[in-house]
Parts: C-alpha cells; structure tokens; sequence
C-alpha cells in the first residue's frame, strides 16, 4: 500500500495537479531490488568484519590500523550487519510468501535464518556468555558463509536477471 501512495505522490503534485517525475525514464525501486541491495551490502559488511575479526586474532598482518579501533569497528559493524540482517529478514518474511517449489527459495530462506540466528547468537556470547568465547569464530564463520550463500540464492540470482 505504501508504494502505490508514493507513486501518486510523485505523479501528481499536493494541489492535484500533474508534475513530471523527478527522474523520467527511471522505473521505481521494486521491494525485491531494495532487497537486492541491502542483502550486498550485509555481504560487504560480512567481509570487513571477517577482515578485521582475522586481524584481531593476529592472523592477517596487513592491515596497519591499532587493535582499539579494529575492535570498535568489529563490535558496531556486527552490529550493523545483524540489523540489517533483521531487517531484509522482516521484509522477507512480511512481503514475500515462502514456497517450497525451488531449491533455490528453500536453500535462501534456511540460510537467512541460520545467518541471522547464528550473529544473534554471537552478539549474546560476546556480550552475556564471555566463557563460550572461544566458539565465536566458528560461530564467525558459520554467520560468514551463511550471508554469502544467502547473497548467492538471492541478491545475486536477482542481479544475474536484470542483466
């Protein structure tokens, strides 16, 4: 219902009368698109926080930045992946149905709910339960390769079709 009232928003001015649109020939974001894009950049945000998850444990040597903010930016970058995680998760759950007629939509919704699951779980274990920390890089890992699988069965199937 909100998309249709934007539309006319944008079509026809606040006096009723008709206005050309802000960008002519530019067809309007459809949900599946905004999806798209919030699902890549949870996918960049996953890789920076591999990056610097790996440079904290003192396995990469390459990335000159003090322990201090590397720490910070891995704390509120998981953070921000995890809502934003949350939140193409709320739009999925509350715009598209679930079918189970491709493996494709069954391997995408089982892997957005082990995504978002497994980096609830590692927000818990960092903050609450310090004694399960050493499982917080497989738990990393799982979180990792569950958002790019997820990009892979979506944001990326999405993509391939528009071009």
């Amino acid at each position: 219902m909100v998309p249709v009232c934007l539309t006319a928003t944008a079509e026809m001015g606040y006096d009723g009368r008709s206005r050309p649109a802000a960008s002519e020939g530019v067809p309007p974001m459809s949900l599946e698109m905004m999806k798209s894009i919030l699902t890549t950049i949870v996918l960049v945000l996953a890789i920076g926080q591999a990056i610097a998850g790996l440079r904290l444990r003192g396995h990469l040597k390459f990335l000159p930045l003090p322990i201090r903010y590397l720490r910070s930016w891995h704390r509120w970058g998981g953070d921000a992946t995890l809502l934003l995680t949350l939140g193409v998760a709320l739009i999925c759950a509350t715009r598209f149905s679930y079918g189970t007629y491709s493996l494709r939509v069954i391997l995408h919704a089982a892997l957005g709910t082990l995504a978002a699951t497994v980096m609830f779980m590692k927000v818990v274990v960092t903050r609450r339960l310090r004694r399960y920390l050493r499982y917080t890089l497989v738990l990393g890992t799982i979180a990792g390769f569950s958002v790019l699988g997820c990009f892979m069965t979506s944001a990326l199937w999405y993509s391939c079709l528009l071009w």
